[in-house]
């Protein structure tokens, strides 16, 4: 493959990486804050459009949850 190709790839799985794990952030600290907490966009393409830092903490919270879930999971088969 070319780099060209190599680089669309990647570009295309972190955003829908980063995606999935900024919703699953966004749906943790809605639960955690019984519905207080407002999402800043709730499509796909607003998320490729609006990706900041600002929206770091909440991804950074939505790839612990699916690493807790392994753990659990690891743990669980010992």
């Amino acid at each position: 493959m070319s780099i060209v190709a190599d680089i669309f790839i990647w570009l295309l799985v972190d955003t829908a990486f980063g995606f999935l794990f900024y919703a699953t952030g966004g749906a943790i600290l809605k639960v955690l804050t019984f519905g207080r907490y407002k999402m800043n966009f709730k499509n796909y393409a607003a998320f490729k459009d609006d990706k900041t830092n600002k929206v770091m903490p909440t991804i950074i919270l939505g790839v612990g949850f699916y690493l807790a879930i392994l753990a659990l999971i690891a743990l669980a088969n010992r």
